[in-house]
């Protein structure tokens, strides 16, 4: 079983629709749907700071198995405390003589059939509501992973 903790998050989502994560050298956010009840949808913006490594699966399992907050059915992510992954980055993806050194903390975000985990120093957490700079590009973004028409 592996050892880390849930961290409540302050906005609730749905937890069986599904996550998209946009992964840059700027950015790396995760977008979750707070409320898909309504004709204008609002969203939930996970935003790591200092971003190393980010990896995904589409599969019904998680590397966070079994790691539940406190409160039943709070909407939560998940820091693994004991994880090799910046070793193993290191070892996988760095040159030997690089600068560079993967590090941070290990977030693990599930969601529906997906989970993706990033290594990054921290994350703050937002809402995307209609009427916000950002809230075309992310209705775009779920709107073409359904196949529909913006």
């Amino acid at each position: 079983m592996p050892k880390g903790r849930a961290i409540p998050l302050q906005y609730q989502h749905d937890h069986i629709e599904d996550s998209i994560l946009v992964f840059s050298c700027e950015q790396c956010s995760v977008f979750l749907i707070q409320d898909a009840t309504v004709d204008s949808p609002t969203y939930v913006e996970l935003r790591f700071d200092r971003t190393k490594c980010v990896r995904s699966a589409r599969t019904d399992c998680t590397p966070a198995i079994g790691i539940y907050p406190d409160q039943a059915g709070a909407s939560f992510i998940v820091e693994l405390t004991e994880s090799q992954w910046p070793l193993e980055a290191h070892k996988a993806y760095v040159y030997e003589t690089s600068p560079l050194k993967p590090s941070g903390r290990h977030f693990v975000v599930s969601n529906h059939d997906v989970f993706h985990e990033i290594l990054a120093d921290s994350f703050t957490e937002t809402i995307v509501r209609p009427g916000d700079s950002r809230y075309n590009f992310v209705r775009q973004l779920f709107n073409a992973q359904l196949g529909e028409a913006s």
